[in-house]
């Protein structure tokens, strides 16, 4: 063994010590990825993501993807861009052992965050600020909050640091380029939480809302599984707040209180049950307690106006709804939301309601599963739609949070070719490498992380050579193993 990867093996043991002593302080076993093969629908879905993302071309960059306006809404780009990589999330846990096409959607998704027409709303905000045009110096964890996430999970599924280790920029202009990191962008959002009284960060200015700061806590969780640090703190501080603060709006409207007015000290006193879609699904996974999820839920599906999802109802809705004033969110919108939610909390009979709802916008065309939206709301709304459906299949981001099996450890699979071919199925346990295929072949499976070839190699007809395998006719569906 070469002194690089007798490094990269004791850095890999280390890593995974440190997440266990963290999740041992934490109480909570560390449960596996679940690895059930993804359906038809969801290797549809996988495409559709892969084709507004790696796969799109040019000529079509603007008409999938401006939309959002000024940015300052529930429609921005920010949004859809982020709810995209939680679905590509969603679909690859479920194969661990092809990280490969998960990790690629999320780091384009991560590269399109990062371009100033995502984030040129900050000069309306702080643009008076001695740190503008920095985006995420203070406040703004509408987008710094799901900044982190992304990379939390880029991280996850590719084993790649670099954007804790070489960085990111934000280039206002010719003059100006703000540099981050990782751990700067960590140390930022942590130092409001431990500065703010709530333990919360503010969206925008002085507004503190319960479903944004989910996502810097899960962010922040990941990052202790990697062994970057401990926050439990400071999410326990946030999350005894926002369950005793955020809970119960007097005007009704859904479980959990719009938003907090921090320099006024004052809680906007109504709800809105697609909020709580919002808030509940992305605080299950980080929850110290799940059953203080499902108690919340309960509490929102008495809110629901069900008269809002009949098959009569008009859903496409032009409206910019913003953050303060969400009363033009069309149904599909809040529909997406909560149908997900209800997956992740246990709840299949409202989440079936949601579904058939939405799916009076199904389409399978071109073998993509999507929802065919008002184009301001289509990617959000299909991606919410992805993610309802792989939770439902077995999809688990509770377990995803908490799992020691990283995706990119032992051998797997690194390309696929022609890109026809669908990875279904792809986990390494026991010393055997198992690969799902579909599609027409021929197929050539490229690999990684392997330090010897396979013993065996099934079926007889596939070949492997030079850290890959052949495949003369996969037959519309077929099932390799290798063994080790």
């Amino acid at each position: 063994m070469s002194r690089h990867n007798h490094f990269l093996q004791v850095t890999s043991v280390l890593v995974m010590l440190a997440a266990s002593a963290v999740l041992r302080a934490q109480g909570v076993a560390a449960p596996t990825l679940p690895t059930n093969p993804l359906t038809a629908d969801e290797l549809s879905a996988q495409r559709y993501l892969r084709s507004i993302t790696v796969a799109l071309p040019k000529e079509r960059e603007d008409d999938t993807w401006r939309i959002g306006g000024s940015q300052h809404n529930n429609l921005s780009k920010r949004y859809q861009l982020a709810f995209s990589g939680y679905a590509a999330a969603a679909l690859g846990m479920r194969t661990p052992a092809y990280p490969t096409l998960t990790a690629a959607i999320i780091d384009d998704i991560i590269r399109r965050m990062l371009k100033k027409d995502v984030w040129i709303y900050v000069k309306d905000y702080w643009g008076d600020k001695p740190w503008f045009p920095d985006p995420c110096y203070d406040e703004n964890i509408m987008y710094t909050g799901h900044l982190l996430h992304l990379m939390a999970f880029y991280e996850l599924f590719s084993g790649d640091d670099k954007y804790r280790r070489d960085g990111f920029d934000f280039v206002w202009d010719d003059k100006t380029t703000i540099h981050y990191d990782v751990q700067k962008l960590i140390d930022v959002t942590v130092r409001q939480m431990r500065d703010n009284s709530s333990g919360g960060v503010s969206c925008e200015p002085d507004l503190i809302f319960f479903p944004c700061n989910n996502h810097p806590q899960i962010a922040l969780f990941i990052y202790e599984q990697l062994g970057l640090g401990n926050w439990q703190a400071e999410r326990s501080r946030w999350e005894q707040t926002a369950l005793k603060s955020y809970a119960s709006p007097l005007l009704g409207g859904g479980a959990i209180k719009l938003v907090y007015q921090r320099k006024y000290k004052f809680m906007f006193p109504r709800g809105h049950i697609g909020l709580d879609g919002w808030s509940l699904l992305w605080y299950q996974p980080w929850a110290t307690n799940v059953a203080d999820a499902q108690r919340l839920w309960r509490e929102s599906v008495k809110c629901i106006q069900w008269d809002k999802f009949s098959h009569d109802t008009e859903d496409v809705c032009r409206g910019k709804a913003t953050c303060m004033d969400p009363a033009n969110v069309p149904p599909t919108a809040t529909a997406s939301f909560m149908a997900a939610a209800a997956r992740a909390l246990g709840d299949d009979a409202t989440a079936t309601r949601f579904e058939t709802f939405l799916d009076r916008y199904l389409r399978r065309d071109n073998d993509l599963f999507y929802l065919d939206l008002d184009r301001e709301w289509r990617i959000g709304c299909t991606a919410n739609r992805i993610s309802a459906l792989a939770i439902r299949n077995g999809s688990d981001f509770r377990a995803l949070l908490r799992t020691q099996q990283l995706p990119n450890q032992g051998p797997h699979v690194v390309e696929v070719a022609p890109t026809g071919i669908a990875v279904a199925d792809a986990v390494f346990a026991d010393g055997v490498l198992r690969i799902g295929l579909g599609g027409a072949g021929p197929a050539t499976v490229r690999l990684g992380g392997i330090s010897m070839p396979p013993k065996t190699v099934t079926p007889a007809t596939a070949t492997f050579a030079n850290n890959a395998i052949t495949i003369p006719d996969v037959g519309g569906q077929c099932t390799i193993t290798l063994a080790f």
